[in-house]
């Protein structure tokens, strides 16, 4: 399947500056999401969009690229690291990509595509949020445009980690639970997972930046 073509997003923490995080959770109790690598051909998030990252997420890049660098030969040059960010506007970076439309921190193996900044993250001891955009940790979560709402981005179910469940559910698949308490703190998953046992379709909570 053709990758479409990618567009600019604005990372969440640019979007998202306020303590309170509106969620639909309609959209989001609607898919299982599981993500095992992406197959050669195939749609994949690492070429689907652009990723931008603030100035504190390219810092936190830059610290992990000799370990990432180990899984992506390319991004060594003669005297040190390639730069691989392009200013978009003040304070915010695009990840450039390949000549596939490949994120250049993403490798393949195994016949799929892999996150460096993830496998660094493991490979010393981290914890991918500590490294990875807030963009990515999220997927296929994203704000809808124009509105401060945590959804689903439109074209979820292109994707082959995503699956649309059968009648309506009050949990949210673990991989989702993780990822936002990852990115807005511990405990507000259960947040929503109240909200959500409780049959609502949308949640308002308290949450850290």
């Amino acid at each position: 399947m053709a990758a479409k073509k990618r567009s600019k997003k604005l990372p969440q923490t640019k979007r998202m500056r306020p303590h309170v995080l509106h969620v639909d959770l309609s959209s989001i109790l609607s898919i299982d999401h599981a993500c095992d690598g992406c197959l050669r051909g195939e749609l994949c998030c690492c070429s689907a969009y652009e990723v931008c990252v603030t100035v504190t997420e390219l810092e936190r890049i830059i610290r992990v690229l000799p370990e990432a660098a180990g899984f992506c030969p390319h991004l060594k040059t003669g005297g040190g690291y390639d730069n691989i960010f392009d200013k978009v506007e003040s304070g915010l970076f695009a990840i450039d990509t390949d000549d596939e439309g490949l994120c250049l921190l993403a490798f393949r193996s195994g016949g799929k595509v892999r996150c460096s900044l993830h496998a660094a993250a493991e490979a010393l001891g981290l914890s991918p949020e500590q490294v990875k955009p807030k963009a990515c940790l999220l997927w296929p979560m994203n704000f809808s445009e124009g509105k401060e709402v945590l959804s689903l981005v439109d074209d979820a179910l292109a994707f082959r980690c995503n699956t649309l469940r059968r009648g309506r559910s009050r949990h949210l698949s673990p991989a989702l639970v993780k990822a936002v308490d990852a990115v807005y703190g511990k405990g507000i998953e259960g947040l929503l997972e109240q909200e959500a046992a409780c049959g609502a379709l949308c949640a308002i909570v308290s949450c850290r930046r």
